[in-house]
């Protein structure tokens, strides 16, 4: 099968999208099927991110500029003659897009054009994060109606939906109003990457002595993230668990607030911030670590949750219905009211009760392992089956093409092309 993935972020950047994306890429490809990516190019022009990335196969890159509204991430322009003419050539059975924009439009574009299933993953919830990043004071609101009127368009000319969680069907189906059908697939987990972790070289590397206990977050640093509430949190834990340290790991426009918050409350020998760390360097913060923390209550299904899981570690999160499969309230997981007090009381709980942290650590790792990448990816091969068997049958898309070529008679051979087209107007 060859299937197109088209998308408005990927490396170098690095987000949970983009893990996503990797993750099945490399998994269907396993499975013996071909994925071409069609992504926005690196926005460090002439640095090694071009020479290193644009050798990657089977990527085609589009032109792009710097984002007003997310400062590092890309507006892609999907203008490109050498990688628009070789899509044709590519004869894909599938069009899969992870992004409504630029890139999606591309995508649907092509979808129409090439008359195959168009795939639509789900993977921000852009109208709530509208209200974080977009700088327009009481517009806010109407631009986040605005963003949702035209994501619910886009989800209704696909011919599935996935969407990575159960929380964020619910919202696609009562908040959007989405007609197409929806399917739940959370990315799944690659097991490779978390065998042999060498947990010790990190703690060597930042000096933390055996006896600390680490509280862990990995994640953007943006306001969206809640942050602020982990930090407060902690003061209350510090009072009661001396000997425990708070390990902030990733970057963000936040960054210097957090950092700010950090020293007003007189936490700075308490909370240290690691900024970015490598995919290796990660993987040995989660190894290292005791507990995960996270508080943001707008992902749509946390993958670093999954992530911890894999690594063995008890989750304290707030309480957030349907985020993901890999949490359990009093299983491997305390979801927390918003409340500071009671996050305080659960992350406690776990420190001082060794039978339940270890209990906890054990469920993490038993529910994680019902969801590799590897399984993950076979379901998503399945649904994109079905869709090429009934795409004939009942895709709005073919029944619009076959209109289509009932009034025109479309030629690849341009000079040929343009003289038909000339002919409609006699």
């Amino acid at each position: 099968m060859n299937i197109g993935f088209f998308t408005d972020v990927y490396t170098p950047q690095i987000d949970g999208v983009v893990r996503s994306i990797k993750l099945y890429k490399q998994a269907l490809e396993d499975l013996g099927h071909r994925v071409y990516i069609f992504a926005p190019k690196s926005l460090k022009r002439g640095s090694i991110f071009d020479f290193i990335f644009k050798k990657e196969k089977n990527v085609f890159r589009f032109y792009a500029v710097d984002s007003l509204f997310i400062p590092g991430y890309p507006l892609t322009l999907p203008i490109s003659y050498k990688s628009t003419r070789a899509i044709p050539k590519l004869k894909l059975d599938i069009v899969h897009c992870h992004t409504p924009l630029s890139m999606g439009m591309l995508g649907d574009m092509v979808a129409l054009m090439s008359n195959v299933p168009q795939v639509f993953t789900y993977h921000t919830y852009y109208s709530e994060y509208a209200k974080y990043y977009f700088n327009l004071g009481k517009l806010k609101e109407p631009a986040s109606k605005i963003i949702r009127k035209l994501e619910t368009f886009y989800c209704n000319r696909a011919d599935l939906v996935i969407a990575p969680s159960e929380k964020l069907k619910k919202v696609l189906e009562t908040k959007m109003k989405i007609e197409t059908g929806i399917e739940i697939l959370p990315t799944g987990i690659d097991f490779k990457e978390f065998e042999k972790v060498n947990s010790r070289s990190f703690r060597n590397k930042y000096r933390i002595t055996k006896d600390k206990k680490i509280l862990l977050y990995v994640g953007r640093l943006g306001h969206e993230k809640n942050i602020p509430f982990l930090i407060r949190s902690f003061a209350k834990i510090l009072k009661q668990e001396k000997d425990v340290l708070f390990i902030i790991a990733g970057n963000g426009k936040d960054k210097e607030n957090l950092e700010k918050l950090t020293k007003e409350s007189g936490l700075e020998d308490n909370i240290m911030f690691l900024g970015f760390l490598n995919r290796k360097e990660t993987i040995k913060a989660f190894g290292a670590c005791d507990i995960f923390l996270f508080s943001s209550k707008t992902d749509t299904q946390g993958l670093v949750l999954s992530e911890a899981a894999a690594s063995s570690k008890p989750i304290v999160l707030l309480d957030d219905p349907g985020l993901t499969p890999l949490v359990e309230h009093n299983k491997n997981a305390f979801l927390s009211k918003e409340d500071e007090n009671e996050y305080a009381r659960y992350v406690i709980k776990l420190l001082r009760d060794k039978n339940l942290y270890d209990n906890m650590a054990r469920n993490s790792q038993e529910l994680a392992r019902r969801y590799s990448i590897e399984k993950q990816a076979e379901k998503l091969v399945q649904h994109y089956e079905e869709l090429i068997k009934n795409h004939k049958d009942s895709s709005w898309r073919a029944k619009l093409w076959s209109k289509m070529n009932k009034k025109i008679n479309i030629s690849l051979n341009i000079s040929g092309g343009l003289k038909k087209f000339k002919n409609l107007f006699k």
